[in-house]
């Protein structure tokens, strides 16, 4: 019995631990999305994400042959595309 309790509480604290790590690095790079997932998280077709690529208005990391984005990229795309309306 003793050996399943510790062998319980270890399992829990590997998790708890997974976790805190999983939290800290979206904290410092963020969400990665791919082409596919960053046209539908800026609702916008992958074609305007490759030409916003091409032209260099948005940084990537190319792992192997995919192409990342990192949502460090990305707000910088939306802070240098970023208008204020003034009436």
């Amino acid at each position: 019995m003793s050996n399943e309790i510790t062998l319980m509480k270890m399992e829990a604290d590997i998790s708890a631990i997974h976790a805190m790590l999983q939290e800290v690095k979206e904290q410092t790079i963020g969400r990665v999305y791919n082409t596919q997932e960053l046209s539908e998280y800026l609702k916008v077709g992958k074609a305007v994400i490759d030409k916003l690529r091409q032209d260099g208005e948005l940084e990537f990391s190319k792992l192997g042959r995919t192409i990342v984005y990192t949502q460090r990229d990305i707000e910088k795309l939306l802070e240098k595309n970023h208008f204020s309306f003034v009436a």
